[in-house]
């Protein structure tokens, strides 16, 4: 097998992995979300969305774009020393970045809580998640140095399985006994502080965290300043319309609107799964002068492709039913946002990690121009459109910002470095399968009832028929050969169907 080969199934086995392990702990956010929004209103689930925008914010701002540059120079370091170091600088600087910013924020929370809520329990929990911020920045170090010795088991027990499990645990018990809104801010402290233990007593089983280091601010520093604005601006992105709505308009517009938004976020779970050990990897392939980067970036984009067409469709076909039998008919009205949202997210799909594959290539300020770019056209569009159209007007100027932001990352890897996610054959798949499922899911359900087991059977059928349309226009490739022997290798089942599809090398 070539190191191509190598690198690329080390991507796929580690993808099937995270995928798994994505799933559980996209469900239980979710499922947390449902809980929040059916125990408490919409104002009530409004104002918990604003603050965790804020807190979300106060995080990206501390971790200063290091969670990035840690795994990508611990993973390009033998010597030991050079290794702790690597975490080291990252800590030592996200942890007293993040501390002044939850002191800044504390002070000025009389002047930013009668902006952004509405009501009195607001300042209280407003702090919980403030507070919290240099926890979670604390954490996510810990997480990025896993990364960056590349091993997936230990991310997978705190970050999928123990961070959102018993956060979802604790707020269900905590508003089931009536404790009100603080309970979300309780439950991500509390849960923060537990997991910071555990993320640290496996990183110590990686590499002794205690010992002789070498810092290496300047090169870290270097990489991650770019970063430090453009995951900021990228972060505001996704949080400015919370924002911007709680302003402008009702808590309860700003609760419909994040019952649609998380939904429309499904469509990122493939896209993190293949993510997790694509920057590590990819940034050693162009360490090595490899040019095998575009290969490595075009296959695991055309099968993110494959698995998010057939979930684009259901929720562009069945946005109001979704969203109603998911958080309750009293967020049905959210329904459009979420057909608007899910075209936004689908194009993360068609271009796949290209940010990622600009982070491996050192290209970080392109990152930084382009989400400056979509982030300024983000907030222009929001301005214009919350205060004449509510949540509809933040969902379009949403989506019309991620695909601004894929088209220029887009662009740019292929002027620049002739890199695009598709080859001659996988064309074929990315133009025939929406082609076909997208007019033929409409037609469906003019057809049948809509129900939930109606759904379900929807998404799993297209799912399927997405995979026989890759096939029937040939667009498999020889390396999709490992793609194969992973799922049979843990099915146990031989896919000769599909094998004979597959060209020789």
């Amino acid at each position: 097998m070539s190191a191509e080969q190598s690198d690329l199934g080390k991507i796929l086995s580690s993808a099937v992995f995270v995928f798994v392990a994505t799933i559980v702990s996209s469900a239980a956010k979710l499922l947390e979300r449902v809980v929040i929004g059916r125990l408490l209103t919409p104002d009530g689930y409004g104002e918990f969305s604003v603050a965790l925008a804020v807190f979300t914010l106060g995080t990206t701002l501390g971790a200063a774009g290091y969670t990035q540059g840690i795994p990508r120079f611990m993973a390009r370091f033998d010597d030991l020393e050079d290794v702790r170091g690597a975490w080291l600088t990252g800590l030592l600087f996200t942890t007293g970045l993040s501390v002044l910013i939850a002191i800044v924020l504390i002070l000025g929370a009389p002047v930013i809580v009668p902006q952004l809520f509405e009501s009195n329990e607001a300042a209280a929990l407003f702090v919980v998640f403030v507070i919290a911020i240099p926890v979670y920045v604390v954490y996510t170090v810990g997480v990025a140095a896993i990364r960056g010795q590349e091993n997936t088991t230990y991310k997978v027990l705190t970050s999928n399985v123990f961070y959102p499990g018993f956060r979802l645990a604790l707020v269900s018990i905590l508003l089931a006994s009536g404790v009100g809104i603080i309970a979300t801010g309780f439950s991500y402290l509390v849960t923060l502080l537990i997991t910071v233990v555990l993320t640290y007593a496996f990183l110590n089983r990686l590499f002794p965290i205690r010992g002789a280091f070498r810092l290496h601010t300047r090169e870290m520093t270097r990489f991650s300043a770019p970063l430090i604005v453009s995951t900021i601006v990228g972060t505001l992105l996704t949080r400015t319309d919370t924002l911007m709505l709680g302003y402008f308009r009702s808590s309860a517009e700003v609760g419909v609107y994040n019952a649609a938004y998380p939904l429309a976020g499904v469509l990122t779970l493939a896209l993190g799964a293949v993510g997790y050990m694509y920057l590590p990897v990819a940034s050693r392939i162009d360490s090595d002068s490899n040019s095998s980067v575009e290969h490595v970036y075009e296959i695991t984009t055309k099968w993110i492709f494959v698995l998010l067409v057939p979930l684009f469709v259901t929720l562009l076909v069945f946005p109001d039913q979704i969203i109603s039998i998911v958080f309750g008919s009293q967020y049905a009205a959210g329904g459009s946002a979420l057909a608007i949202l899910a075209i936004g997210f689908f194009t993360n799909a068609a271009v796949g990690r290209n940010k990622e594959t600009l982070s491996a290539l050192g290209e970080t300020s392109v990152i930084l121009v382009s989400n400056v770019v979509a982030f300024v056209v983000n907030v222009l569009l929001n301005l214009f459109l919350i205060p004449r159209y509510g949540f509809m007007g933040a969902a379009v100027a949403s989506a019309g910002s991620y695909i601004l932001l894929n088209a220029t990352v887009y662009v740019f890897l292929r002027y620049r470095f002739g890199i695009t996610p598709f080859t001659r054959r996988s064309r074929r798949a990315f133009i025939a399968i929406p082609s076909v499922l997208v007019p033929l899911g409409f037609g469906v359900r003019q057809l049948v009832p809509v129900t939930l087991p109606m759904i379900m059977l929807f998404a799993v059928s297209f799912a399927l028929l997405a995979v026989v349309i890759a096939l029937a226009v040939r667009s498999l490739e020889p390396d999709d050969i490992l793609l194969v022997e992973l799922v049979e290798n843990h099915t146990n089942m031989r896919l000769g169907f599909i094998r004979k599809y597959i060209p020789e090398q």
